[in-house]
């Protein structure tokens, strides 16, 4: 080995040497040993473009489809939905009194409506009396419906117009006396 004329670089030499050598490597130190960190994570590569199509599929398969209300109503929906319509209209009805002689007349009236529950026509008695002392409760019953148009159609029963939007009306006397 050749001899260093500068005295840093014996220095260096020696430290080199010094660190080789494991018995002196706690000289070198000033600082308590490191504990080892958990490696950092690194960046991850770029994602290749996904074609929209792809979007498209995969979006269906994760979001839930929204959910349609039911196009009809049920029995028990169309049956509240009547017994609301033959109450409004019987809170409109002031019927006159029947003849003690004369059979129980019904009316029955057939209505079409608009979505907003106003008449689409003049609504038309089904069944007119023969009799000329029942021709008033017929008149009454007429004038009830003239009088709740249009109708406050609840709103839960607004998207099933197409059963409702033709309806045929019984206007029983005995049961508006209750």
């Amino acid at each position: 080995m050749r001899i260093l004329r500068r005295p840093i670089g014996a220095l260096v030499l020696i430290a080199i040497a010094a660190g080789a050598y494991g018995g002196y490597q706690h000289l070198g130190r000033r600082h308590p040993p490191r504990v080892a960190e958990a490696p950092k994570p690194t960046a991850q590569p770029p994602m290749p473009p996904v074609p929209p199509a792809a979007i498209a599929t995969s979006k269906a398969a994760v979001e839930p489809a929204p959910i349609e209300p039911p196009t009809r109503m049920t029995s028990a929906q169309e049956a509240r939905f009547d017994a609301w319509l033959v109450k409004t209209y019987l809170q409109c009805w002031k019927p006159p009194r029947q003849p003690a002689d004369a059979d129980a007349y019904v009316a029955k009236v057939r209505l079409a409506y608009n979505p907003d529950g106003s008449l689409m026509k003049p609504a038309k008695l089904v069944n007119p009396p023969s009799d000329p002392a029942l021709k008033p409760q017929a008149k009454s019953v007429m004038a009830a419906v003239q009088s709740c148009n249009p109708l406050q159609v609840p709103a839960q029963y607004r998207p099933f117009y197409e059963q409702w939007k033709t309806k045929t009306i019984h206007f029983d006397p005995q049961v508006a006396a209750r």
